[in-house]
């Protein structure tokens, strides 16, 4: 992918996410600890992965690997969650955190040269350019907000409309 189509589908990326804070913006800070059934996340550690796992795979672009600790610290069950998720106990520590994180991959992702985008990045799970990490975090962010649309509706509420950017 090019860099001017990188850029091209960032521009998009934040209309998406701009819809996602909206959809946060939609639970009280008691929902965020809704929980479906036991071996689902709830909707606070749902947020906390969307955006822990973008930032991280921007990272991983610009650094060109993927390990698997990184690969792992989006998830809200391990330990080493526990000190990011005690922001998001409120909708409004939610959203800023998702915003932090949005913010500093989008500035990562912008940050890389033709050749960065290019260059073989290695993780656990194969080999990929690194710009195929921008549409991993893109396609997490897509099915994660998914999942939260279906929370919302859970509870009773409407969620935005998905294409209201």
């Amino acid at each position: 992918m090019s860099k001017p189509k990188l850029l091209e589908k960032l521009d998009y990326f934040n209309m998406v996410h701009g819809v996602t804070l909206r959809a946060i913006d939609t639970f009280s800070d008691e929902e965020l600890e809704f929980r479906p059934q036991a071996a689902m996340r709830t909707v606070r550690e749902l947020i906390f992965h969307i955006y822990a796992q973008e930032k991280i795979l921007a990272e991983a672009a610009k650094l060109g690997r993927l390990t698997m600790e990184a690969a792992t610290a989006s998830n809200p069950e391990m330990e080493a969650a526990a000190h990011e998720l005690k922001a998001l106990t409120t909708v409004s520590g939610a959203r800023s955190y998702a915003e932090a994180c949005h913010r500093a991959a989008v500035s990562t992702l912008k940050g890389l040269s033709e050749e960065d985008l290019s260059r073989s990045v290695e993780s656990p799970f194969g080999t990929y350019p690194a710009w195929r990490y921008f549409d991993f975090a893109y396609d997490e962010h897509w099915h994660h907000r998914g999942q939260l649309y279906a929370y919302l509706r859970l509870l009773g509420k409407e969620p935005p409309m998905l294409y209201d950017y």
